[in-house]
């Protein structure tokens, strides 16, 4: 089977938050190189649902407070505060 994020490779994982086959070079840890890159910043355990304002990490709904239009981190808010 080939990794389903590169599409190249020989497939050796399978992750365990999407389900998805990844291949060693497309492997972050504990997930896919996919799943690691939209995991919220602050919790690492959430997938994100939008970036901070301020600081441009992705954060997910309990590590952020919406702000307008936008969402803030709590490390930010706290910062601000």
């Amino acid at each position: 089977m080939r990794c389903q994020i590169c599409g190249y490779e020989e497939a050796e994982r399978r992750c365990p938050r999407c389900g998805r086959w990844a291949c060693r070079h497309d492997w972050a840890g504990e997930h896919c190189a996919a799943c690691e890159a939209t995991l919220c910043r602050i919790c690492r355990q959430n997938f994100s649902i939008s970036t901070c304002i301020v600081c441009g990490r992705p954060v997910c709904e309990k590590c952020s407070v919406r702000r307008g239009l936008g969402r803030i981190c709590i490390n930010c808010l706290g910062a601000s505060n």
